[in-house]
Order: C-alpha cells, then structure tokens, then sequence
C-alpha cells in the first residue's frame, strides 16, 4: 500500500480498516460469478458494494487532498522538498497533475481530477489485489513437487547471498539490485504463472481487429469483448512444447532451442501497451519472498490431512493436480481448499 499512496497500513501486524474493507468489496463483487443465484442476484450484494466502495473512495479522496495541499503549501512557502528516487502513484499523479498546464495552479484540487484519480487508484489496488500471493503459493508449490529444480534454485541463491541464508535480508535492503542477478529464480516464477495465471485479460473489440480460428473462421469484435483465457493460450500445444510440464529451463534457452518461448504465447501481464503497470513490482516481492524463504524451510501441501478432514468435498483433483486452480473469493485464482500445507525448517538449519 506504501507504493500506491505513501501511506502504510502496518497491515502485516495490525487490523487496518481500508485494507479489510478493500478485502470485502473484492468478494462481495466476486458473488456475481457465483453460480448460486441467492448470492449471484442478493440485494444485500448491491448495497454492500454500495457502501464499501464509497468508503474506499472517501479515503484515497481524503489522502488526495491531503497530498495536495502538503504540495500546495510546500510550493506557497517556498520550502525545499524531499526528493525521492521512488514515488507513489499519488505523488506521480499529482506530479502531472500540477506541471501540464498553468490551469491547475490554484489552491483547490479540481473535484474532476479528484472523481476520476481516485477511482483509478481504487481500480489498481484492487486490479493487483491478492493475484501476487497466488503466485507466491504456486511458486513454492511447484518447487516442492520439482526438488531438482529446487536444488539448483538454492544453489542460486547462495551464489549470490552467501551461504548463510539469515544474511539475505541485509544484503536485500543493502543493494536491491542483487534481485537482477536471479536468472533461476526469475525463470520458475514465469514458468509458474504460465502453468497457473491468476487471472486473464480484457479487450474492447475494434473494427480493425478480427480473430481467425485455426480452421479459419474469422470473428469480428466491433461492439464485443473480447476475453483472453491465459490458461487456454499458457497451455496451448500449438506454441507450447510439452505444454503441461513444468519446465523453468524453456526461459533460459536461445532462440534456437525446441523449448523457446514463441512471441506472444505468455501473457501473464498481458502484452502491449496496456499491460500490467504493476508487472515489475509483482515479480520483484516474489522474487524477495523465495530468496528469503526456500533455504529456510520446506513448503509440503496437507491434502491428505484436509481431505481426512473433509470427505467427500468437492473435486479432489482436476488433470492430475490437487492443488487446481479455484476461484475462492480473492482477487484472483488460487489453489483448491485455500491450500494446506506444512512449513517445515530445513533439517541442515537445525
């Protein structure tokens, strides 16, 4: 939350109202894929959604007008401000905002400005809301079901951090750029959101734009949505060689190898002008997460504990894998059952 509107929410040790309330309209929005049609068409749907949202947007209103008028001060006083080499997504705004023209020199926010910032910000915290953890539990899920590739992951790690893996977060905060350094690492986490993408892509159709099938048939989209399915295009034999193995190598081959990626086939982010604005922030806490945890311990999933537990709930596994891809609420696909699992500390810490 700190990159969004420099404002931290102490979240990971405390209840903090927007977050949890951000948490709830996120769900509340997700009834309308339910299939029950006592959640799908509730009233109670519309008029939670109703105020929760306005409570969001009263506050992302509230810390614009703060900002701006700290900015409005500054510049009145002639005060000296902080420069920052990172900048939140507020602060760059109003940064536009001020500097496009002589017409915002005043010293109130236009409510215009005001209405159409604020539900963008609301749109890009909620946009990216939940999709990283996601990624993060498939990460690791895939790592502990490939434990070759887990060694050599390790092995990347210490080669970069040193052998005592309690020294990583020092060395993080030191120098940052030692994440740039992670070709192994970089490579499971794409080839995982290949296999399991949180979500998919959105596009409005174009007179210009037509869609060909393979037996060529072609589709116009003037007037139309048009849905991409990144699990159906992810694992597509057509671009993909050996579309449903995990296999992290095929992002570090060449161009001349079987396995390379065809342009266009991975579209996790989406591809283009209009792809994920959050795409380096989302591989960069991944990134930092596995550095700072798979030396450590070891991540096994439970199911057979939870399935005990529960018989005779739902499906118990989808093309071979139980840790399938379910929409449970979240602000994207994750694991079946919320994924139970055990953590363990690696025996060579001990």
């Amino acid at each position: 939350m700190r990159l969004d509107r420099d404002y931290d929410f102490r979240y990971q040790t405390t209840d903090s109202p927007f977050p949890a309330t951000m948490r709830k309209l996120v769900e509340i929005v997700n009834w309308g894929q339910e299939m029950n049609p006592f959640k799908r068409w509730s009233p109670i749907r519309k008029i939670q959604g109703w105020y929760w949202g306005r409570y969001l947007d009263s506050f992302i209103h509230a810390e614009l007008e703060k900002r701006f008028a700290e900015r409005t001060a500054s510049t009145q006083s002639n005060a000296p401000t902080q420069r920052r080499k990172v900048k939140s997504i507020i602060a760059l705004a109003l940064d536009t905002y001020t500097t496009e023209d002589t017409k915002h020199e005043t010293p109130t926010l236009s409510p215009d400005f005001a209405r159409h910032a604020t539900a963008q910000f609301r749109l890009f915290m909620i946009a990216g809301h939940d999709t990283t953890s996601s990624a993060l539990t498939y990460s690791l899920h895939l790592l502990h079901t490939h434990p070759h590739f887990l060694a050599r992951l390790r092995a990347e790690h210490t080669s970069i951090f040193g052998s005592n893996p309690t020294h990583a977060p020092s060395l993080l905060r030191a120098n940052p750029s030692l994440l740039n350094h992670l070709p192994l690492t970089l490579a499971a986490i794409k080839e995982t959101l290949r296999l399991f993408p949180p979500g998919g892509g959105i596009r409005m159709g174009h007179p210009s734009l037509t869609l060909t099938a393979e037996d060529g048939t072609s589709f116009p989209t003037t007037g139309c949505q048009v849905w991409i399915v990144h699990e159906a295009v992810h694992r597509n034999p057509t671009y993909w060689v050996e579309p449903d193995a995990y296999l992290p190598d095929r992002w570090l081959v060449g161009p001349e190898h079987a396995l390379y990626p065809r342009k266009g086939a991975w579209r996790a982010f989406e591809i283009g002008p209009h792809n994920c604005i959050g795409q380096t922030l989302a591989l960069a806490e991944v990134k930092t997460v596995l550095v700072l945890t798979v030396r450590q311990f070891n991540f096994k999933p439970a199911y057979d504990e939870w399935d005990a537990k529960n018989p005779g709930a739902g499906i118990k596994r989808f093309r071979g894998e139980r840790a399938y891809q379910v929409a449970n609420g979240g602000g994207g696909q994750h694991p079946a059952d919320r994924y139970p699992c055990r953590v363990h500390i690696r025996s060579e810490l001990v």
